[in-house]
């Protein structure tokens, strides 16, 4: 039976279930009505069941019941025939099934009564009824929710249509993860899409991403989610990462993320293109299986959409492109320059079809060679080769297949390249026939050659050949007419040509105009001496012309060009070049092997020559180019043979003043009569062609004629110095007759049957004889080995040579024994002349000033006197001493003079010279220039010098002697008695101590009086060959234990190149040893010792030993090597002193580096020879004798 208050219960729980609050709400405040009236503690419904299967409970608010309760009460009660269950301290009660949810009514906190338990299930009732009535509104609003959905996902889809035609592609992108995100209520979507040339999938548009995830996600098929499902095309949804085992490895989960899908994107071939991908954020709740289809159907239209975009985009660009390639085409077509059809195809190729670099090649016909004609986007170390073969490489299969070729890389044949890419080279077709190549490429940007502009670019190319055939056959037909306007305007130019060498010139340069070449040349015969000469050339032939003057002076080559009637074109590998007589000609022509084209000049039915044009080997002349080439070389041999003859006439006449005249000049130059007979033959030389050419002095007291002068063209032959004036030679017959003698050939001259020539090929010769005042005093004499070379008109112009070189031959014969008279007393002279002329040129340097100064004569006369200072290996303040006098007595013309001038020369001794300069007067006192006079006193001076220091020593050596004498004697006395005194006070030690003292002081005094003997005694130097190493050695190993008890450190540093020396090798070891010594007292702390040897500078060897001591004032460097001055508080002030006079008796020096604090160096300079001066050994006789006469008399 029901309490009252149960009953109360009762009725507001069914009051609250009729209320129109949500349904959940109902429940939660009916269940905490029935928790109150039963004195409950808790009170909850729950269920399970649905799609999801998930737990789900309403609470009446109280204590917290656990979720483990929960599911025993849905386990144990649930159902339809469950029973309640009563425990002590919880409640199970049935709630009624309904909608496939069954579940119970949970309480805890009391026990129940029966009617209690009735309550419970009155509630259970109405908890049932509540929760279909929640069921039906979820489903409601699912079904809303779904309906709303499905009208998003076709809004968007719609909007993406009309998007396809006003947006660009990647604003559509966007677009569409956009509307897919707002769609599905997601937080992050993005649009991954296959890069067309690896595969990986890249961002291609996004939203709710980071842009350093955008740029920099790159994702392979296979890998992670989205490559996962690109690889197998199959959609995902992925509710929780970590526990998937399709992602064991690779993915990380992420625990803001409640749900993600990610679908392909397929084209209508059902190929995957690309992935849609979102994803949701907590607290959204998860995507569930209808999401993902509904995602599903929102990819496949977005693909389509795409699709259609890019397939509307390629039909736009395809029109567009069409209309431009149209546009350009008729732009390329309106015009006939080559070059501007060219330029255009370049413009269009990188800019409408959309190439980074471009190249056109064009197929030359005469050299099946594709030659580079216009290039545009390549960098200046990037240029493609000018030429490549018809045959050669990617360029030649193009052309053969008439094709467009795909290289990975650039082709072989384009060996200067360096840029990585796709390359396209597509042939240029017309009439079915290659007549050239487009090579393109994007290496720049980087970017693929795509199959559209593949397509794109053969079309081009191909509508663009017929516009450069047309280009080119305009271009051949404008050659054409230039061709006929040049022949017309050429015969013009040399038909007004004036000259033999403004013809030629004028011929070459036209024949090189009409037809290419590398060069081009005239090769003229001269009739008169049977000579073939080029006559002018240009180009490469103009850079060989010495060579073809060499190889043209053969027999064969002048019938080559006399019999030649034909024009004939030469290939580098024709026989006539092999083998055949000309073939050094045509070689030298053509060196590198090239085409020639030989035309003959005709004229009167005569060739007079040949025109020669040459060029590469892989370019033969046309039969065209030699039909322009011989119709100019008709018209111009005329001219040419004309010029000749007129220029031959002109040029004689020319001959014999220009003769005069430059004899004139050379003769008024000549210095003396070899000069003047040398400008002679001079002259003949340039006069005529020769071999040899003497000038004979005839001398009728002997009866002989003497070479005075020779000339040679060549080599030199033997020919005989004298001839016998009674012999049968021409010289002979000229000077008995007179007459001037001429021969063409002395081979077929009779007169010269027996003449012999001595072994020489003489043909032509001359001999004119030299007469003056009816006297022959001389012969000209000109040989050639050439036949018919001279004729009457050369003799005559050597005649008029001979007659005033004759006179002049006179004259200077006798100026050049006064010559000779003068230069002989100059060259006896012991003092050195010099004399300059009024502008201070050198003119005069005789052989005392050479052996003075060390200069040759012929080294500086014609110089400047400030040049020849400028040689001269002294001080520069003697040189400005030289200027100051040149240039006063130049302008004072008082004479100067100078005695015991001291000159310094570098790195030798002084110099010491008298000096005169004074002014060079014609006789009518007008000055000519200066005379210098110097005589070098420097040895009388230096033994003048040497005699006084000689006379100072030999001074202080009597004194030195005289002390050494006076103390000897005591000195023994008193070194005897204090030995005595010791042996008698030997048990006293404080006698023997102080008598040990007087020993050691009169030992140090006897020491002192041997050294002032050895000083004042003269040294005999014993000579012999010497090693300044071995010296160094032997000293420093002698006095090493003496180095190393001054705690100083031993250095050597030897030559092995120093070369041995004749010295007295113990008088050596004494210089070495007093200088280390000093060396070591310089350093009483201790240093670094170095002695080091070497070649000396001028010749011999040195000895050098540098310290680290204290150094040696400046003011006492002067002193140091004067006798009994020491910088030591001990000493006598002679070991230096010694040392000097050692190294100056082996003809040597002593040079001394010091400064204070640092140390000094002492150098010792000796020659090879080691000859003492023969003054300083009569200096020493001297002093001997007065030093032993003073010991004697003592």
């Amino acid at each position: 039976m029901l309490s009252s208050s149960n009953v109360s219960a009762l009725q507001r729980i069914a009051e609250l279930a009729g209320s129109s609050e949500p349904a959940d709400e109902r429940l939660k405040r009916i269940l905490a009505a029935a928790r109150e009236a039963l004195g409950l503690s808790a009170l909850c419904a729950v269920v399970t069941g649905g799609k999801a299967n998930d737990l789900r409970s309403w609470h009446g608010g109280g204590k917290a019941i656990n979720s483990s309760l929960m599911k025993a009460a849905v386990r144990d009660v649930a159902g339809n025939d469950a029973k309640p269950v009563l425990c002590r301290d919880h409640i199970f009660v049935p709630i009624p099934p309904t909608n496939g949810f069954r579940g119970a009514l949970v309480g805890t906190g009391a026990e129940c009564t029966e009617a209690e338990l009735a309550l419970l299930q009155v509630v259970s009732t109405y908890v049932s009824i509540l929760i279909e009535n929640a069921g039906l509104t979820d489903a409601l609003n699912a079904s809303n929710n779904l309906a709303r959905k499905r009208m998003a996902e076709i809004a968007a889809i719609y909007e993406i249509g009309r998007a396809i035609d006003d947006k660009e592609n990647v604003r559509l992108l966007d677009m569409i993860v956009e509307k897919a995100a707002a769609v599905m209520d997601g937080q992050a979507c993005s649009l991954m899409l296959r890069n067309p040339h690896d595969g990986a999938l890249v961002i291609a548009a996004s939203c709710g991403l980071a842009d350093d995830i955008v740029k920099g996600a790159r994702i392979n098929f296979g890998e992670g989610i989205a490559g996962k499902v690109a690889a197998t095309g199959e959609p995902m949804l992925l509710l929780d990462v970590g526990s998937d085992p399709r992602f064991r490895d690779g993915v990380v989960p992420r625990s803001d993320v409640s749900a993600s899908m990610c679908v392909p994107l397929r084209d209508q071939e059902g190929g995957v293109i690309g992935v849609l991908s979102i994803r949701r954020h907590v607290p959204k709740p998860p995507f569930d299986s209808d999401d993902l289809k509904l995602f599903g159907v929102f990819a496949t239209h977005a693909a389509l959409a795409i699709a259609n975009r890019n397939l509307y985009a390629q039909l736009h660009q395809k029109i567009q492109e069409m209309s431009t390639i149209s546009d350009v085409l008729r732009a390329i077509n309106s015009t006939l320059d080559i070059k501007e059809v060219l330029d255009q195809i370049l413009d269009s190729i990188t800019t409408v079809v959309g190439f980074d670099r471009c190249s056109v090649y064009l197929l030359d016909a005469r050299t099946s060679e594709f030659v580079l004609q216009a290039q545009r986007g390549y960098a200046r170390h990037e240029q493609m080769p000018d030429r490549i073969k018809l045959d050669e490489g990617v360029v030649g299969l193009a052309a053969r297949e008439r094709i467009p070729i795909f290289s990975k890389g650039a082709p072989p044949e384009f060996g200067s390249l360096r840029r990585h890419g796709e390359y396209i080279v597509a042939p240029i077709v017309v009439r079915n026939e290659s007549i050239g190549v487009v090579v393109v490429d994007n290496c720049i940007q980087g970017r693929p050659v795509e199959p559209q502009h593949v397509d794109l670019l053969a079309t081009f190319v191909s509508q663009a050949g017929i516009a450069v055939e047309n280009a080119r056959l305009y271009e051949a037909m404008e050659e054409k007419y230039a061709e006929l306007n040049v022949l017309y305007e050429q015969s013009k130019s040399i038909s007004a040509t004036c000259g033999l060498d403004s013809a030629a010139q004028t011929l070459v340069t036209t024949a090189s105009r009409i037809v290419r070449c590398d060069g081009a040349g005239l090769l003229l015969l001269d009739t008169r001496r049977g000579k073939l000469k080029l006559q002018t050339a240009t180009g490469a032939m103009s850079r060989a012309a010495a060579e073809i003057g060499s190889a043209i002076l053969k027999e064969e080559c002048v019938e080559f060009a006399r019999n030649q009637r034909n024009p004939i074109a030469l290939a580098a590998d024709s026989a006539e070049r092999a083998s055949g007589p000309v073939a050094d000609m045509l070689n030298a022509i053509a060196p590198a092997g090239g085409n020639l084209m030989l035309v003959p000049l005709i004229a009167e039915d005569t060739s007079i020559g040949t025109l020669v044009l040459s060029r590469g080997r892989s370019e033969a002349f046309l039969p065209g180019e030699f039909k322009l080439v011989s119709i100019v070389a008709s018209h111009a041999a005329t001219v040419l043979k004309n010029a000749a003859a007129y220029e031959q006439k002109m040029q004689q006449r020319v001959l014999e003043l220009t003769a005069l005249y430059e004899f004139s000049k050379r003769i008024s130059s000549a210095a003396n009569l070899e000069q003047a007979l040398d400008s002679i033959l001079g002259i003949v030389a340039d006069l005529v062609d020769y071999d040899e050419s003497f000038i004979f002095a005839v001398d009728h007291e002997t009866g002989t004629a003497t070479v005075r002068a020779a000339r040679f063209r060549g080599k030199p032959e033997p020919v005989p110095h004298q001839e016998e004036l009674d012999g049968g030679s021409v010289m002979s017959w000229a000077i008995k007759e007179r007459k001037a003698l001429v021969s063409p050939d002395i081979t077929q001259d009779a007169r010269f049957r027996d003449f012999d020539t001595g072994g020489r090929p003489v043909r032509s010769l001359m001999s004119i004889p030299l007469i003056v005042q009816d006297e022959v005093v001389g012969v000209l004499h000109v040989c050639s080995y050439s036949p018919n070379l001279y004729t009457e008109d050369d003799v005559r112009v050597l005649s008029i040579i001979a007659s005033q070189g004759a006179a002049i031959y006179k004259e200077l014969e006798a100026l050049s024994a006064l010559t000779s008279y003068t230069d002989n007393i100059l060259s006896s002279i012991a003092a050195g002349v010099v004399t300059l002329d009024s502008e201070g040129y050198v003119l005069t340097w005789n052989g005392a000033a050479e052996r003075i100064v060390r200069l040759k004569a012929n080294r500086v006369e014609g110089l400047h006197y400030e040049a020849v200072l400028d040689r001269l290996r002294i001080a520069e303040q003697d040189k400005n001493t030289l200027r100051s006098a040149i240039a006063s007595v130049s302008e004072t013309g008082e004479t100067y003079q100078a005695y015991k001038l001291v000159f310094r020369r570098e790195g030798r001794d002084e110099v010491y010279v008298n000096l005169s300069i004074s002014q060079l007067l014609n006789s009518a006192g007008e000055q000519l220039g200066l005379v210098l006079i110097f005589e070098d006193i420097t040895r009388e001076t230096r033994m003048e010098n040497e005699f006084r220091r000689m006379g100072e020593l030999a001074a202080v050596g009597q004194l030195a002697a005289s002390i050494a004498h006076e103390l000897r004697t005591p000195l023994s006395s008193i070194k005897g008695a204090a030995q005595f005194l010791q042996k008698e006070y030997e048990d006293h030690s404080a006698i023997v101590e102080f008598l040990g003292i007087i020993i050691d002081e009169v030992n140090g005094l006897n020491k002192l009086t041997t050294e002032f003997l050895d000083f004042a005694r003269p040294m005999e130097l014993e000579l012999k060959c010497v090693s300044v190493n071995e010296v160094v050695d032997k000293t420093l190993q002698l006095m090493s234990v003496h180095i190393t008890d001054s705690n100083v450190v031993g250095k050597e540093e030897l030559d092995p190149s120093a070369p041995q020396i004749r010295a007295d090798e113990d008088q050596l070891e004494q210089v070495l040893r007093n200088i280390v010594l000093n060396a070591l007292q310089a350093m009483p702390g201790g240093g670094m010792l170095t002695v080091s040897t070497g070649r000396g500078p001028a010749g011999g060897a040195y000895m050098s030993v540098a310290d680290t001591g204290t150094g040696i004032a400046k003011e006492n460097l002067e002193r140091i090597f004067l006798p009994f001055v020491t910088t030591k508080t001990k000493g006598t002030g002679l070991g230096l002193s010694v040392v000097q006079k050692i190294v100056e008796n082996h003809g040597g020096r002593i040079e001394v580096a010091s400064e204070l604090g640092k140390g000094s160096t002492f150098t010792v300079f000796l020659p090879q020879s080691g000859v003492p001066a023969a003054m300083t050994g009569e200096v020493d006789q001297t002093l001997e004798r007065r030093v032993s006469g003073e010991l004697r008399g003592s």
